[in-house]
């Protein structure tokens, strides 16, 4: 590697990233972030659609108390419906509302980010990224692979 003014640029332009998202879900969505927390939740909830609050607990490895907690928020606000069960009166059905819909479907604008990049500059960009994305790919195989052995 030339030095650590690349490493040290590209470690620079994901903390913005992460700063930007964040400051756009909070403006936005009051901070619910959709990868932590309630946020978390919703995301898991988009692609499930509907599924038992154990079930949601276990896939998302969050203690049935705590999860009981961000429900309960999410349930106040208008995200997310809770029911019983048809087949199971003690289970708990947990289900996205529209309000719920529409946090999942919002996101903040990535193509701003890339207003000042020629298309040459954009492609270039691409194919960088592609190849730091295969490499990290190799590693993450490798080390899953040494942990297995």
């Amino acid at each position: 590697m030339q030095d650590n003014a690349l490493l040290e640029k590209f470690l620079e332009t994901h903390h913005l990233m992460r700063q930007y998202n964040a400051t756009w879900y909070r403006k936005n969505f009051g901070g619910l972030d959709p990868r932590q927390g309630q946020g978390r939740i919703l995301s898991a909830l988009r692609r499930m659609h509907s599924i038992s609050q154990k079930e949601l607990g276990f896939i998302l490895d969050i203690r049935p108390q705590s999860l009981g907690e961000l429900l309960q928020k999410l349930e106040l606000h208008g995200y997310i419906s809770r029911h019983r069960s048809p087949t199971d009166k003690r289970a708990l059905i947990v289900e996205l509302t529209d309000k719920g819909e529409e946090f999942q479907m919002q996101k903040p604008d990535y193509e701003e980010l890339f207003v000042d990049l020629t298309a040459q500059e954009c492609d270039t960009m691409k194919r960088s990224l592609e190849k730091i994305s295969a490499r990290l790919t190799e590693l993450i195989e490798q080390e899953s692979l040494d942990d297995f052995y």
